[in-house]
C-alpha cells in the first residue's frame, strides 16, 4: 500500500502532540493507563501529595489503597461530580482538582491551582478491541478522547463517527457514562464534531466547528501557518486553564447526561470574560445568536461567569440581572443557573406573582443573580435613586426589550450616574437577540474595523441551520393569490379614499367566500401532506391578522372538517375578550374550554393538530411538532422572521423533519428580504445623531401648538410636584388637545408620528450618549410624553363610510407558486432608516365607483393566471441578463440606474410584442405607465443591489 500524503498517525497525530506541548500538555507513555481505572495512577498520587500530602499521610493508606478508595467514591457519584467536589477517603475530602481562585486574597489555593497537571497520551488500550488515538488527562484523570482522521488518506469526519458508534464499548471503562472520560471528540482536517455520551449506534454527535466567519456558515476557514483547521481543539479548547474552567463553570449533568457546551457558547462567554478584564470602563454588548443557539444555557453560563468575575482583585459586578420583557420569566433559566451553582440565595426569579417590591428588596439584599422582567423597573426607579452597585444586565430579547422607556427605567434604577453627560458608569449592558433591529445595533454593538455598528459575538441562523440545529423554514415555501371582483350595488357617492381602501380591506377580509376557500385548501393540505408526518403527530399553526379573523378561520375550519369527516380538534389562540360577527363575546378559554395556562400542554397532546392565532404564540412559543404554518397576515422585517421560525426546531426524534408554508397573504421576494438581514451577521452603517432629534423638534415646532413656555412649566410642576402635578398640569393639555382637533385626520396622524418620534429618539440618544439635551429638548421630551397620553381625546373628523353598498363576487383562490430547496440570500449592512420620515398624501374626495373601479383592474390584470405569471418571470430574466443594466448598476448610483432601468424594461416590453398583433398583457404594460411602475419598481432596490455587488 502506498504511503499517503499525510497519513494520521505517521504525521496528523504526531503533529498534534507538538502543538499540545507548545501549551504546556505534557506527553506520558502509554504504559502509565490503567484500563481498568481509566486513569494514569501515578499522576493521580502526585497530584494528591503536590497539594494535600499532610492529609494524606494521616490516611496511612498506601497508594493502591487511596486509588481504591477514589475509584469507589468515582462508581458511586460519577467523575464529573467527584472532579467539581472532590473525594471522600475515610471521613476526609480531598480536592482531586482545584478550580482557579480568581479574587487574588486567597494565595494558597493559587499556589495548589498551578499544581493541576493535563497530559497526554498517544495509542491508548482501552479494551482487548480499541486503541484509543490520544487522551487527555485531568490530575491522572481521563477527560477527553480524540479520535484522528485524515483526508488525504481518504477518511473523513464521518469514518470518526462510525469508529465511534461500531467500535467503541460503552461498558469499557473509559467509555462508560458518568465513570469513563467526559467527552468525546472526533476530527478530520477540516471538521470536528464532539458527544458526552457513546450509545453504539444511537450516539448523537455533535458539530464543535468554530464558523467561517461573519458572512459565512458552518464549517471553519483555513488559516495559514495551521496543520489543520481544527487547530482551536489544542490551541483553545483543551488547554489547561480552559479544561478546568469547563469542569468547575461549564459542564454539568442534566437527566443523567452531561452538558459539555458547543464551540459558540465557550467562546461568547470567554471572550466577553477576556474583554471585560481587559476594559477600562463598563460597556455595552450585543450578541447575535440565532435560535438554535441553546440561547438558555448560554445566558446561564454567562450569568454565573459574571457574578463570580474579578479584576485586580476586585469583583467585577455585584449583582447580575437578566431582564425580559415577558410577562413570565423564564423558569427554564433559573434551573440552569442552579445546574451550575445550587446555592440558596445566590438567584431569584421574579415572575408575575412576585412585585416590584420583590425586586428593589433583592437589589438592595444584594441577591447576586436576578431574573424579572423589564416593566418591574419602571415602579421601583425613584425608590433605588443613587443606587450605584456594579450591575450586569444581561437582556434577553434586545430587540424588544429596548424600548424607551423600559430601558430607561433600568438604568435610572441602576445608576446614580445615568442622567449625566455620559452613560452609566457602573453597569455593562449585555444585548441577546437573534434580530437585532437598527436601534439595538446602536445601543448594544461596537464599531468594527469597517467603521460598522456590529455584534460582539456572532452564531447566524446560516450556520445554526447548516449544523442542522434549526430549520430553513423557507424550503417548502408556496404563495397563493385571490382574486374577487367588487361590485357597487347602490349610491355612488364622494369619499375620503384612504378611509374608503381600509374599509374595504376589512370587508374583504370578513368575506366568507374566500374564508371557505382558504380553509378548504388548509384542511386538505393538512390532510395530505403534513397528517401523518413524525408518524402522525405533526401540527399546523394557522396566522391570522386579527382575533376577529382568528374566530371566522376556526369556525370555518370545524364546519368544514365536520363535512369532510376529518378530526383534526383545532384549539385557537387569543389573549382577552373579542365580539364575534353574531354579537357573541368570545375568548380562548369559551371557545377551547381549558385554561390559558393548560394550552400549551394541551397543543402538545398528539390529537390535537393545528392552532389558530393571531398574535400570541408567534413568539417564545417553542413546539417541536410544528410542520406546517398558514398565513393570512401581512409579515415583514422582524415580525416574518419571528413568526415562520416558529417552525425552524428540529425534533430528535425526527431527524427528517421538513417545513411547509402556503402563504395567502405575502409575496414571497418579501419574506426573502425580511429573512436577509438576519441571516449571517446584521450591521448598520450609521446611527441616529442629535441632528434627527433637532429636525423633529422644529418639525413638531412648525404646527404652532406646543408651546415652550407651557412645556418648561409642565416639566418644572412634574419635577417639584411628582404625581402632585397631575391637577396643575391638566390645563395645558386641555388646551393642547382643543388646539389638536383642529387639524384635519392627515395633519393629526403626521403631529402624532412626529411626537412618538422624538420621544423614541430621544430616550434612544440618552441611553447611548447620558443626559446632553439642551433644556428646551428635555422639556418638549417630557410633555410630549404626556400629551401622548391624552391623544386618544382627539376626535375624528371623519364619520366611517356606508359600505354595505359594496359586495364581493367572482371569488377565486389560486395557487401562485411553490419554492422548493431555497436557500436564503444574506444583505447583512442596512443604511438607518430616518425617524420621523413620514409621507402623508393630500387627501381629496373620489367617487367610491372610481376606487372599485381601480382594485377590479388591478386585480383583473393578474387574473390571466399563469401565462402571464410566465410573462413576468421570463421579463425578469431578462432583466437580470441585460448586460447593459449591469454595466449601469457598477457604474452609476440608483438614482442615475433608474434612468437606464425604465428605458430597458420599455426596449425589453417592445422586443417581445408579438408579431401576431395585440396582445393584452403587453397592450396593458406599455400604454400604462401606472402599471408597468406597479410592476417592476418593487424589483428595482434588489436588481440594483445584486448587479453592483456582482
Amino acid at each position: 500500500m502506498s504511503k499517503t500524503l499525510y497519513d494520521e498517525k505517521s504525521r496528523y497525530q504526531q503533529d498534534i502532540i507538538k502543538e499540545f506541548a507548545k501549551n504546556g500538555v505534557i506527553e506520558r507513555k502509554a504504559s502509565l493507563y490503567d484500563k481498568n481505572l481509566a486513569m494514569d495512577k501515578e499522576l493521580v498520587i502526585e497530584f494528591l501529595k503536590a497539594t494535600q500530602e499532610k492529609a494524606l499521610n494521616a490516611l496511612n493508606l498506601s497508594d493502591d489503597e487511596i486509588i481504591s478508595k477514589i475509584n469507589e467514591n468515582i462508581l458511586k457519584n460519577g467523575i464529573l461530580h467527584s472532579l467539581k467536589n472532590g473525594v471522600s477517603i475515610n471521613g476526609k475530602n480531598f480536592e482531586i482538582l482545584y478550580a482557579k481562585e480568581s479574587s487574588g486574597y486567597n494565595e494558597d489555593l493559587a499556589q495548589k491551582y498551578e499544581q493541576n497537571k493535563i497530559t497526554i497520551i498517544q495509542e491508548v488500550i482501552a479494551d482487548d478491541r480499541s486503541r484509543v488515538d490520544l487522551v487527555v488527562f485531568v490530575n491522572g484523570f481521563a477527560f477527553a478522547c480524540l479520535e484522528l482522521k485524515s483526508n488525504l488518506s481518504g477518511q473523513n469526519i464521518e469514518h470518526v463517527e462510525k469508529q465511534y458508534k461500531q467500535d467503541r464499548d460503552p461498558s469499557t471503562r473509559l467509555f462508560s457514562p458518568k465513570i469513563g472520560a467526559i467527552v468525546f471528540f472526533g476530527m478530520d482536517l477540516h471538521k470536528c464534531v464532539m458527544t458526552t455520551e457513546l450509545k453504539k449506534e444511537k450516539t448523537k454527535f455533535l458539530p464543535f466547528d468554530k464558523g467561517k466567519g461573519a458572512l459565512s456558515g458552518a464549517g471553519n476557514d483555513t488559516r495559514d501557518g495551521k496543520n489543520s483547521d481544527v487547530w482551536y481543539l489544542w490551541e483553545e479548547v483543551l488547554v489547561k486553564d480552559n479544561i478546568i474552567n469547563l469542569i468547575t463553570n461549564f459542564i454539568f449533568e442534566e437527566n443523567g447526561q452531561v452538558i459539555f457546551p458547543r464551540y459558540h457558547q465557550m467562546d461568547l462567554v470567554n471572550k466577553l470574560k477576556n474583554d471585560i478584564l481587559q476594559s477600562t470602563g463598563y460597556k455595552n454588548y450585543l450578541i447575535q445568536h440565532s435560535a438554535g443557539s441553546g440561547k438558555t444555557k448560554s445566558i446561564a453560563w454567562l450569568a454565573y461567569t459574571l457574578s463570580s468575575l474579578y479584576k485586580d482583585n476586585k469583583i467585577c459586578f455585584e449583582c447580575v440581572i437578566i431582564a425580559t420583557d415577558r410577562k413570565v420569566v423564564d423558569k427554564q433559566l433559573q434551573n440552569e443557573i442552579k445546574k451550575i451553582k445550587h446555592e440558596e440565595g445566590y438567584i431569584i426569579t421574579l415572575d408575575e406573582d412576585r412585585s416590584s417590591e420583590d425586586l428593589k428588596n433583592a437589589i438592595e439584599k444584594g441577591v447576586k443573580i436576578i431574573a424579572t422582567t423589564m416593566q418591574k423597573f419602571l415602579h421601583i426607579k425613584d425608590d433605588l435613586k443613587n443606587f450605584s452597585t456594579k450591575c450586569a444586565v444581561i437582556i434577553d430579547e434586545a430587540h424588544s426589550s429596548t424600548s424607551g422607556a423600559n430601558m430607561d427605567a433600568v438604568l435610572d434604577t441602576l445608576s446614580s450616574d445615568f442622567g449625566g453627560e455620559n452613560r452609566p458608569k457602573n453597569i455593562s449592558l449585555f444585548g441577546f437577540s437573534a434580530t437585532p433591529k437598527q436601534s439595538t445595533l446602536q445601543i448594544f454593538g461596537q464599531k468594527d474595523e469597517n467603521g460598522l455598528y456590529a455584534p460582539f459575538h456572532l452564531y447566524s441562523m446560516k450556520q445554526a441551520i447548516e449544523e442542522g440545529y434549526i430549520l430553513n423554514v423557507l424550503e417548502n415555501y408556496t404563495t397563493y393569490d385571490t382574486f374577487y371582483k367588487l361590485v357597487l350595488n347602490g349610491d355612488d357617492e364622494e369619499v375620503n379614499p384612504n378611509r374608503a381602501k381600509r374599509q374595504l380591506r376589512e370587508l374583504i377580509r370578513q368575506n366568507s367566500d374566500i374564508i371557505e376557500q382558504r380553509v378548504a385548501i388548509i384542511v386538505e393540505h393538512f390532510a395530505s401532506n403534513i397528517k401523518n408526518m413524525l408518524d402522525g403527530t405533526a401540527k399546523a399553526m394557522v396566522v391570522c391578522d386579527s382575533i376577529r379573523s382568528v374566530i371566522r378561520y376556526y369556525y370555518a375550519f370545524c364546519e368544514y372538517c365536520k363535512i369532510k369527516g376529518y378530526d383534526f380538534k383545532p384549539l385557537i389562540a387569543f389573549s382577552g375578550e373579542e365580539i364575534d360577527d353574531n354579537g357573541e363575546i368570545q375568548s380562548e378559554v369559551k371557545i377551547n374550554g381549558i385554561s390559558e395556562a393548560m394550552l400549551p400542554s394541551e397543543f402538545d397532546k398528539d390529537d390535537r393538530r393545528i392552532l389558530f392565532v393571531a398574535n400570541k404564540y408567534q413568539t417564545g412559543f417553542d413546539q417541536k411538532k410544528l410542520c406546517a404554518m398558514y398565513v393570512m397576515k401581512k409579515l415583514s422585517d422582524i415580525s416574518a422572521v419571528q413568526t415562520l421560525s416558529r417552525l425552524n426546531r428540529t425534533h430528535k426524534l425526527y431527524p427528517n423533519k421538513r417545513t411547509f408554508v402556503l402563504d395567502f397573504t405575502n409575496e414571497f421576494n418579501d419574506i426573502m428580504n425580511s429573512f436577509s438581514p438576519y441571516y449571517t451577521q446584521t450591521s448598520i452603517k450609521d446611527g441616529i445623531d442629535m441632528a434627527d432629534l433637532i429636525d423633529l423638534y422644529e418639525k413638531i415646532a412648525s404646527f404652532n401648538i406646543l408651546i415652550p413656555l407651557d412645556e418648561k412649566s409642565v416639566s418644572n410642576a412634574i419635577i417639584t410636584m411628582g404625581d402632585n402635578a397631575v391637577s396643575e398640569i391638566r390645563p395645558y393639555f386641555v388646551k393642547v388637545i382643543g388646539e389638536i382637533n383642529k387639524l384635519d385626520d392627515s395633519q393629526k396622524v403626521k403631529l402624532k408620528g412626529y411626537l412618538l418620534n422624538y420621544v423614541k429618539v430621544y430616550l434612544h440618544l440618552k441611553i447611548i450618549l447620558g443626559d446632553i439635551f439642551k433644556p428646551e429638548m428635555k422639556y418638549r421630551y417630557v410633555f410630549a410624553d404626556i400629551l401622548l397620553k391624552h391623544m386618544t381625546e382627539v376626535s375624528n373628523n371623519s364619520d366611517d363610510i356606508d359600505i354595505s353598498v359594496v359586495e364581493v363576487r367572482d371569488v377565486r383562490v389560486l395557487e401562485n407558486e411553490t419554492r422548493e430547496n431555497v436557500n436564503i440570500i444574506s444583505d447583512p449592512v442596512s443604511e438607518f432608516v430616518e425617524f420621523g420620515s413620514m409621507r402623508i398624501g393630500k387627501e381629496t374626495m373620489i367617487k367610491l365607483s372610481e376606487i372599485l373601479k381601480k382594485i377590479n383592474d388591478n386585480m383583473n390584470l393578474s387574473m390571466e393566471e399563469n401565462s402571464n405569471i410566465q410573462k413576468v418571470i421570463e421579463i425578469t430574466e431578462q432583466i437580470l441578463s441585460n448586460n447593459k443594466l449591469k454595466s449601469g448598476a457598477k457604474n452609476n448610483e440608483i438614482s442615475e440606474f433608474r434612468k437606464i432601468y425604465e428605458e430597458e424594461i420599455e426596449n425589453i416590453l417592445i422586443s417581445n410584442y408579438p408579431d401576431s398583433g395585440s396582445d393584452e398583457f403587453y397592450d396593458t404594460l406599455l400604454n400604462s405607465a401606472e402599471y408597468k411602475k406597479d410592476l417592476f419598481e418593487p424589483l428595482l432596490n434588489n436588481i440594483y443591489r445584486q448587479m453592483s455587488r456582482a
